[in-house]
């Protein structure tokens, strides 16, 4: 009897050991994508200063805030996470953070754009390996049914990461300038990524999938992947989706700033105390209790509640970017972008863990890296570009209002993403059917 009692202590002990341990790692984590979010978008709200100094025009700006950085950032995910596949995931991501770091303090040294443009490709190499990889460590610390609260956890440092890139940001560049906010940025990631190195641990694959532990069948290749994925009809809508919204998400982060000081002629410090306070605050409880835990909750019923939730939460944002856009003060567009900025990125924790229900475990870093490439190069990389385009081509009818004009391109994108959601639940249950019988 007195076996039976100490074995039991020891496994509840055991148990409290490995929740606190998960709950150490997924904190990192979070710390790891506020540094990303920090260094990636940091560049938003310095648009307005650069614009100025170097004289560029905004289909530049939008180079920089898009393609410069989505290109090189969703191409070497996919390589980057054939490595987090096979080797320590910790290690390559606290190599990409020291990486990206170092980068991000680079873009305060330019002295032409060319240069700026170089900083940025080098902080889209360092991010590139961060995500795959944490993405798949969280879907090894956690089951089905927590996932997609523990993934929103995770996405919580996008809107950390916002409100420290636009506050600090912006008052670093209004009272230092431009070039002092990304050294002070940029910086402190070289620090975490020291953390990492000789605090976390490493999850063993497929543990929350109860996995065999033994298991040492080979990791597929990457045509084994990518022909299976491709085979996912919900893998490849949800994509489309998650492009779609990253696209509006991304491009609203780009010019939402320039756009307020423009139209509405508000400051800098400004501009970045109030979005960061409605992203950074108000965010986080879109992320964590819409597309979290209210996401998990409905999830219990049926998992393609993950995909209903983007749905519906597209439908709302267009309607408070449209207000935003046609707002007469900048007190009111601040005010209609409460409902934007909310919501934020609720989306991103239910189709992470979808897009991992839907891959197998050995294909889990590489899934993310796919779908990364996907929707960062096309979301990412030509939200801001073509919300910069449309806004040089509309300055010769509507000159000062061209920028608000081309943000028109938000809430039309956001429709479309309505029907790509609903289109990706009708497959969904059978693919996670095929990903878990593909492991078994």
């Amino acid at each position: 009897m007195q076996d039976l009692e100490n074995n039991a202590s020891q496994a509840v002990k055991t148990n409290k050991n490995g929740r606190a341990a998960a709950s150490y790692t997924l904190l990192l984590l979070t710390l790891v994508y506020t540094f990303n979010v920090v260094d990636r978008f940091i560049l938003g709200i310095l648009l307005p200063q650069i614009k100025q100094e170097m004289v560029l025009n905004d289909s530049l700006l939008g180079l920089l805030t898009g393609a410069a950085f989505a290109i090189f950032y969703a191409t070497l995910g996919m390589p980057i996470a054939r490595l987090a596949d096979r080797f320590s995931r910790k290690n390559i991501i606290a190599i990409c953070l020291t990486i990206f770091s170092v980068m991000t303090a680079l873009c305060g040294l330019a002295s032409s754009f060319l240069w700026l443009f170089l900083a940025r490709v080098g902080v889209g190499i360092g991010e590139a390996g961060t995500m795959p990889a944490a993405a798949s460590m969280v879907a090894d610390l956690y089951d089905k049914k927590k996932r997609s609260s523990a993934m929103a956890i995770m996405s919580v440092g996008a809107n950390i990461g916002l409100l420290i890139g636009f506050i600090v940001g912006g008052y670093v560049a209004a009272n230092h300038g431009w070039r002092a906010a990304f050294m002070v940025i940029g910086l402190p990631g070289v620090i975490l990524a020291a953390i990492i190195v000789y605090t976390m641990q490493e999850p063993e694959r497929g543990a929350a999938d109860n996995l065999d532990k033994n298991d040492d069948s080979a990791v597929p290749s990457f045509k084994q992947c990518l022909g299976f994925l491709s085979s996912q009809k919900s893998f490849l809508l949800m994509n489309a989706s998650f492009a779609l919204m990253i696209a509006t998400s991304t491009g609203a982060l780009a010019w939402v700033p320039s756009f307020l000081n423009r139209s509405h002629g508000m400051a800098v410090d400004q501009v970045g105390l109030a979005l960061g306070l409605i992203i950074g605050i108000g965010g986080i409880f879109g992320t964590v209790v819409i597309g979290g835990f209210l996401s998990d909750l409905l999830a219990k019923r049926d998992l393609r509640w993950g995909v209903w939730i983007g749905a519906f939460g597209a439908g709302i944002m267009a309607i408070g970017y449209t207000l935003m856009i046609m707002a007469p003060t900048g007190q009111t567009a601040l005010i209609a972008f409460l409902i934007p900025g909310i919501l934020g990125i609720y989306f991103q924790g239910p189709l992470m863990a979808l897009l991992q229900a839907v891959s197998p475990v050995k294909m889990r870093a590489t899934s993310i890296a796919i779908a990364l490439f996907i929707t960062n190069l096309l979301g990412l990389g030509l939200g801001p570009l073509i919300i910069g385009a449309l806004s040089d081509f509309l300055n010769p009818t509507y000159g000062d209002a061209s920028l608000q004009m081309a943000l028109f391109f938000i809430p039309v994108t956001l429709i479309i993403a309505i029907f790509v959601f609903f289109a990706a639940s009708r497959p969904l249950n059978s693919d996670i059917m095929r990903a878990e019988a593909y492991q078994d």
